[in-house]
């Protein structure tokens, strides 16, 4: 009796079939996970476009960016607490000592909201720190004394800037048209390259706000001083924007045996692409990013929006028409 089996090349063809299906399946398979990840996304923002409704219905205004010299020092996402289903994490809130919002094992500021991240994103460690989204501040949101505060959320409070006691944003002075006014949008948490320059010494650094890391600016809860901002997103860089300050540092000497400090990287010369990235839209969903206007409508904005497209986008009584790009 003659017993068939296959053969070395008939086995090689098989593998090489199901490495090409699977080859072609992953890809399929990808697509549908980012186009989940994306309806998800979506949906975090209508519900934090829905809170910031609900806030302003009971207050007849959008929450504080950043409650500044107040009694009661505050940011935008712990105001939106109690409209987001997180009722009883505001009612944990110290007000009166806003330190032990940050103290113990698990600190309060720490907690991982169910809105704050988008599951595209890569999550930095700790993940409850931090959030992919942000308020709309305007063109311009940093440094806060230099803030056009034609967004829809700023810093409030005696100690705000550029001006002392502003206060939040009625949805009437949205003469824009809230369709025509982004009220949230998407962030990058964490640039590496923006970071690298920490390893050098940062001469003629001004000491209110000092420059700091992108992820650190980018948490929902940061305590409520200038150099946070209230985390706001702006219209200062191009979406996707990552680490681009515009300064190359000179070349290091001939490495002798021990290696010398980095150079000195002057502020003055990064300042300005500084401030611009850490309100940076961006995201890791291809080609843009979501956003959510002002009336509570979710859209998905193209990462080759121009700057002017962007800017009118981002002021709510600017004047400007909005044409789709």
């Amino acid at each position: 009796m003659i017993r068939r089996a296959f053969t070395l090349i008939e086995l090689l063809v098989v593998i090489a079939i199901i490495a090409i299906l699977i080859g072609l399946l992953l890809p399929a398979v990808q697509k549908v996970r980012e186009a989940a990840n994306r309806l998800r996304c979506e949906n975090h923002l209508k519900q934090l476009a829905l809170a910031a409704h609900g806030y302003h219905d009971a207050n007849n205004k959008l929450p504080t960016a950043g409650e500044l010299g107040s009694a009661r020092p505050t940011t935008l996402f712990v105001e939106l607490l109690p409209y987001a289903e997180q009722d009883a994490l505001y009612k944990q809130w110290d007000f009166a000592n806003y330190s032990n919002n940050y103290a113990g094992a698990t600190p309060r500021a720490a907690t991982a909201l169910p809105l704050s991240f988008c599951p595209s994103h890569p999550k930095p460690e700790p993940a409850g720190l931090f959030t992919t989204y942000g308020g709309n501040g305007g063109r311009v949101t940093m440094p806060p004394s230099l803030a056009t505060v034609d967004g829809m959320f700023h810093l409030t409070g005696p100690m705000s800037q550029p001006g002392a006691n502003q206060q939040g944003v009625n949805f009437l002075a949205a003469n824009d048209g809230l369709s025509n006014t982004i009220l949230f949008g998407e962030r990058l948490v964490g640039d590496a390259g923006l970071d690298s320059f920490f390893s050098a010494p940062l001469t003629g650094t001004p000491s209110n706000p000092a420059p700091q890391s992108e992820a650190s600016y980018c948490r929902w809860a940061p305590p409520p001083d200038l150099n946070a901002a209230g985390a706001l997103m702006n219209a200062q860089a191009a979406i996707n924007t990552r680490n681009a300050l515009g300064y190359t540092p000179p070349p290091p000497p001939p490495p002798p045996v021990v290696p010398p400090p980095p150079p000195p990287v002057p502020w003055s010369s990064i300042s300005g692409g500084w401030y611009a990235r850490v309100g940076a839209y961006g995201s890791y969903h291809p080609t843009g990013v979501n956003i959510a206007l002002g009336d509570g409508s979710v859209r998905f904005l193209k990462e080759s929006t121009t700057g002017p497209m962007l800017s009118a986008l981002s002021t709510r009584n600017g004047g400007e028409v909005i044409v789709s790009e």
